[in-house]
């Protein structure tokens, strides 16, 4: 395909889309700006305003969209395409596009699709989304399913569900009413995955929250928990402090707690290195 020639068969592009004021919230998000901060938030916006310009779908090769992310972004930013074609093949991996149409050199998602009816509601001309559309019922029209993206997007996916075995709509179940219980109100902590919140080391949704509640609760197996707490308290004080990003928030707090109790219990000879010198040495891995 030339470059600068992106073309869809649905020329009836968006000129605004919403953003849920929630998308920092979002766990396909959290784990892109994890993996890539800014770089990888930029490029995910970018690419939907590219395609909303578009209608609901892009025709683009990653190597395409590299280059219109580069054109947006700026070279002042970012090494090269290559980085971006990185993190274009990360965003389709955590299904913030299509993996399968990206294949396609297609750029679209069950997301994206799933907005622009939203958006396109109140058009008078009907739409043709028979070309690349992901979501169900294929056949109908724009207006005719309009209302049940709206009220239930999870909904339109019932046959499917249905046709799976029994125990992996039960699995599904249970997993749907997780999400929801820590919509409302947040997954069940252990009172020192709660101190980590309050001491501001990770959010109240964190999406590490079931890893934190069973590290504490082997450690509880070996030590006292007064040690534990202030080990905790020290470690998250000591982060608080330094001006470096701790990308794997997790890994770092499981390899530095062990480290820490097994200092504080057993007077662990560190040579002429102080324990925040060791700390520093483990921030550079995390």
């Amino acid at each position: 395909m030339k470059r600068g020639l992106l073309n869809v068969s649905n020329s009836l592009g968006l000129d605004y889309f919403n953003i849920d004021v929630n998308i920092f919230d979002n766990p396909k998000i959290i784990k892109l700006i994890r993996r890539y901060g800014p770089l990888g938030f930029m490029s995910y916006i970018t690419i939907l305003t590219n395609v909303y310009k578009k209608g609901y779908f892009l025709e683009a090769s990653i190597d395409d969209l590299a280059h219109i992310l580069l054109d947006r972004i700026g070279g002042k930013w970012v090494s090269g395409k290559q980085k971006l074609q990185e993190i274009i093949l990360y965003i389709a991996s955590i299904d913030l596009i299509s993996e399968e149409l990206l294949k396609q050199n297609i750029i679209s998602s069950k997301g994206i699709q799933k907005r622009f009816i939203v958006m396109t509601k109140n058009r008078k001309k009907e739409q043709d989304l028979s070309k690349y559309w992901l979501i169900k019922p294929v056949q109908e029209k724009a207006s005719k399913i309009v209302e049940v993206v709206e009220d239930s997007f999870d909904a339109l996916d019932e046959d499917y569900f249905n046709s799976l075995p029994k125990e992996e709509q039960k699995k599904i179940k249970r997993k749907e009413a997780r999400k929801k219980k820590m919509k409302e109100k947040g997954p069940d902590k252990h009172y020192l995955t709660t101190c980590l919140v309050n001491y501001r080391y990770i959010e109240d949704y964190d999406l590490d929250v079931y890893k934190y509640n069973k590290l504490f609760e082997e450690l509880n197996q070996s030590y006292d928990q007064d040690i534990i707490f202030e080990a905790t308290k020290y470690l998250c004080n000591y982060a608080s402090r330094k001006t470096k990003t701790i990308f794997d928030k997790y890994h770092f707090f499981d390899k530095s707690i062990r480290e820490n109790l097994n200092f504080l219990t057993k007077k662990r000879d560190l040579g002429d290195q102080s324990f925040e010198d060791f700390l520093d040495g483990l921030m550079k891995d995390a």
